[in-house]
């Protein structure tokens, strides 16, 4: 909700903050997000209740440039990047964003990931210069990566229309471990190749081994893996392994997963559905599709927010399964097919030079 806060200039109070758990109200990790909102915007008024449970939010507006954060531990450095994308398109200037903690964590995407597949979501969506570079990885528990996000500004989206997900011509990956056998990477790949050879000749799955400072200050290994289709479309899923996980077994469930979204069809997959929505939202007063596959409990929550800051309503059509239309091919699950009316969104932040 912050975000679209942020971008419909609607305050907003959050409430009942995790009042039932032991350690109630916002979170370390919550306050360094808005402690990065603090710094990416100008006139933004956050207050907090003494126990933490109740969050008034006044957002001003988003001014962009650069910042360094340190994000601690508690969540990967994906969490802040999810964050970041929203806004990137919106802002004065374009931002130069130096994130540090953890690039690999178990709850969000890492960020190979956010590399390789979200940046070639925002570029299909206008954003040709976005770009994450990284510097370091670092594995939990204590982290020790570095990221540079860096993004140019839109003044306004255009519609655009996702409907073919095409065939998978091919299937990139990156295996990555640091301070740890050098073996690791080449049993991941090895078994990745193994299973996803059966399907298609062209797999390629970069091996990066990591050691000195680079590394980070925690050992550990992570596997990233998407595809490419003939009409442009890119899945993708990744996991980080937990403590005494095999490698092969990493790269089994990791492989599966995939294979599982691939089955799932449409033309985004499920990390991505809530940017691909907010985009459609704030495009021209023009009709937007996209076809998805099921849509996550996430992205039916992330609908009602947006129809509540923006007012805008999506058309949801189910295609079943045994439907052999363009988007909805034979060996595939059920899609859905979203519509909506863009509200015309402009970036009113955005510098005149």
């Amino acid at each position: 909700p912050l975000a679209l806060s942020l971008l419909s200039g609607k305050s907003i109070i959050i409430e009942d903050i995790r009042p039932n758990e032991d350690n109630l109200g916002v979170t370390d990790y919550q306050i360094k997000l808005l402690k990065l909102i603090n710094d990416l915007t100008n006139g933004t008024k956050t207050k907090l209740n003494e126990t933490g449970t109740c969050l008034v939010f006044h957002p001003g507006f988003i001014s962009g440039g650069e910042v360094d954060l340190d994000c601690g531990v508690e969540r990967s450095l994906g969490y802040y990047l999810e964050f970041l994308v929203c806004l990137a398109a919106f802002s004065k200037q374009k931002f130069n964003i130096t994130l540090k903690g953890v690039t690999h964590g178990f709850k969000d995407p890492n960020v190979d990931t956010v590399k390789h597949v979200t940046m070639s979501y925002c570029k299909k969506l206008g954003l040709h210069s976005a770009e994450v570079t990284i510097k370091k990885r670092g594995f939990p528990p204590l982290g020790g990566g570095e990221v540079v996000f860096t993004s140019n500004t839109l003044k306004l989206i255009k519609p655009f229309q996702w409907l073919d997900p095409g065939k998978i011509k091919r299937i990139r990956g990156v295996s990555s471990c640091a301070r740890m056998s050098p073996a690791t990477n080449p049993r991941i790949i090895d078994k990745c190749r193994g299973i996803l050879n059966s399907f298609i000749p062209d797999v390629y799955i970069y091996n990066e081994h990591l050691k000195g400072a680079n590394s980070g200050l925690s050992s550990g290994c992570s596997l990233s893996l998407y595809t490419e289709s003939t009409t442009g479309v890119v899945l993708s899923v990744d996991q980080t392994a937990q403590s005494q996980t095999l490698p092969e077994d990493l790269a089994t469930t990791t492989t599966h997963s995939l294979l599982d979204t691939i089955y799932e069809g449409g033309c985004v997959d499920a990390l991505h559905q809530p940017l691909v929505l907010l985009f459609m939202a704030l495009t021209q007063n023009h009709v937007s599709q996209v076809r998805t596959g099921l849509l996550t409990p996430y992205s039916i929550s992330w609908l009602r927010n947006i129809k509540t800051f923006f007012g805008v309503v999506f058309k949801i059509k189910r295609d079943r399964a045994g439907d052999q239309s363009a988007g909805n091919r034979k060996g595939m699950n059920s899609t859905m097919l979203l519509s909506c009316v863009g509200v015309g969104f402009q970036n009113m932040n955005r510098s005149m030079t």
